[in-house]
């Protein structure tokens, strides 16, 4: 299968008054086009800052991240805000997301321009958009604090997808979110995967939600991979100790 994603060896060390600590250790791992996979692990377990790496907002002390093909781990400048076409993300707390001295209309439709729409067409399709993620086009015209947690990280998954992104990478999207507004936005998520043909790459401590998102996912723990695998593999037959202890904590 063609990869979205391919991560070599990446590593991160952390120097602090002389004493180093390695957050990432030599992850390694491919993402093929159009599948799901999570990232799953407790705090601290190096999940945020391989992702940073990889959105290339932390610069990796080692390895090798390309992205469609095309080596993005050292690029700077023009060239690193290009990626941002083929690679959006979710985060998670919404509010957080957005300029809060913004209405939604503006930030929906200033990433569209820049990537070369007409205002009428990117106000149209922000109003597209907005339905087809069950919010009120006249949503537009508020502001984040005007709305709820869950509307408003609908906003954020309309705005990631607005430009069609090759990569969607979900953040703990739905961590901040009740039982029920998380169900409905990874249906969300996963209709915009069916129709836009895109491929997640999806952060989580909740095996639960993983395995209702996933296809394979990799379990981190003290900046390594303990284990990988189909999601339903991991579950039912896990390997490491610390697999089976998270498994025992959120299932």
């Amino acid at each position: 299968m063609e990869h979205i994603l391919e991560v070599n060896k990446l590593t991160k060390v952390f120097k602090k008054k002389g004493v180093e600590f390695v957050a990432v250790d030599n992850i390694s791992f491919t993402l093929n086009k159009g599948e799901s996979l999570g990232i799953v692990g407790e705090s601290g377990s190096g999940k945020t800052t391989l992702v940073r790496m990889i959105t290339r907002l932390l610069s990796s002390t080692y390895g090798e991240i390309i992205l469609n093909g095309e080596d993005i781990t050292h690029i700077k400048g023009r060239k690193l805000r290009n990626i941002y076409s083929n690679m959006q993300m979710v985060f998670q707390s919404p509010y957080d997301s957005f300029d809060g001295r913004h209405k939604f209309g503006r930030s929906m439709i200033e990433p569209m321009i820049n990537n070369g729409f007409s205002k009428a067409d990117a106000i149209k399709r922000a109003e597209q958009l907005f339905e087809r993620c069950s919010l009120p086009k006249e949503m537009l015209d508020k502001f984040p604090h005007e709305v709820s947690g869950g509307q408003c990280q609908r906003a954020g998954i309309a705005r990631a997808v607005s430009i069609s992104p090759k990569l969607l990478i979900c953040d703990e999207c739905t961590s901040a979110l009740d039982v029920t507004i998380q169900k409905e936005i990874i249906d969300l998520l996963n209709e915009f995967r069916e129709e836009m043909d895109m491929s997640y790459l999806f952060i989580s401590h909740d095996l639960g939600v993983v395995q209702s998102f996933c296809d394979r996912a990799i379990v981190m723990h003290n900046g390594k991979a303990v284990e990988e695998g189909a999601v339903d593999d991991i579950i039912n037959n896990p390997q490491a100790q610390y697999t089976k202890d998270l498994i025992d904590s959120v299932l």
